[in-house]
């Protein structure tokens, strides 16, 4: 047989219930609105990138390594700042990635005042070097300045900056031949395609030391196209300017050390200038 309650005890089951309900809501809502709150105060890994650039950057036994590679993971490490699993890219696709906010930083790259546009430069580089004309020992031994490039066919890389005089020369004489990267340069240099290759000192020695060609082609170390820094370059759209200075600082003070000296003898080799 079922009882009905008194009117009174219904509506005060009633009340008890919509109040504990409304505590339920209120304590749910409480800790919905703190979880986001906890997840934007947690740093998200910096999404990194490069192109291959050896011996900057480059693939051992499966790994990304290099001098580059190896310097920016130490600073990251330093700052105790967490990185994704650096993904490689062709050069003129890293530089596009970076310009709309695909990516958080990118390395190794010169200075140009394009770039400065949409990326964060340290004050410190990651290294100095020179970029020089590569040829045979016969074409280096009769050069002595630009003009002596007349005539000849002078290999670039497509999104390279080299300078803005370099750049006005060549394409006023028309001597140029633009390749996807150095090595496809060096090969047609070694083929008899082209006269000349510009390119960065540690590269280029990497490249025909392992094509073979280090008695026959040469850098015209007496006259540079450029000496510039290689930088590790951040979004300005996604990276903020603190994270930037502190990235200089910490690297500032490890090239001070004789770590970073090692590095420099194991990837770039004795007697490079830097």
């Amino acid at each position: 047989m079922r009882h009905t309650l008194p009117p009174s005890l219904t509506r005060h089951g009633l009340i008890a219930r919509l109040m504990h309900a409304t505590a339920l809501m209120l304590l749910c809502g409480a800790a919905a609105l703190a979880q986001p709150a906890r997840a934007a105060t947690e740093t998200p890994q910096l999404n990194v990138i490069c192109d291959l650039w050896a011996p900057y950057q480059m693939v051992v036994d499966g790994r990304l390594d290099g001098f580059s590679t190896q310097v920016v993971r130490r600073i990251f490490e330093r700052l105790d700042v967490a990185v994704r699993e650096t993904r490689v890219y062709p050069w003129k696709r890293a530089i596009i990635m970076l310009e709309r906010g695909a990516s958080d930083a990118l390395f190794s790259a010169n200075y140009t005042d394009a770039r400065s546009e949409f990326a964060l430069y340290p004050e410190q580089p990651l290294v100095e070097t020179p970029w020089e004309l590569w040829t045979s020992r016969e074409l280096a031994a009769t050069y002595h300045g630009l003009d002596d490039l007349r005539g000849h066919r002078v290999g670039v890389v497509r999104g390279y900056s080299y300078t803005p005089e370099f750049w006005a020369f060549v394409e006023r004489h028309q001597v140029y031949e633009a390749a996807e990267s150095d090595e496809q340069n060096f090969r047609k240099l070694q083929a008899g395609r082209l006269d000349f290759v510009i390119a960065e000192h540690g590269n280029a020695h990497h490249i025909i030391e392992r094509m073979g060609m280090l008695d026959s082609i040469v850098p015209i170390t007496a006259h540079p196209i450029k000496s510039d820094g290689i930088y590790i370059i951040f979004s300005k759209a996604r990276v903020s300017p603190e994270l930037v200075e502190r990235f200089s600082v910490e690297l500032a003070r490890f090239k001070q050390e004789p770590e970073y000296q090692q590095l420099l003898r194991d990837y770039l080799g004795e007697g490079q200038t830097h």
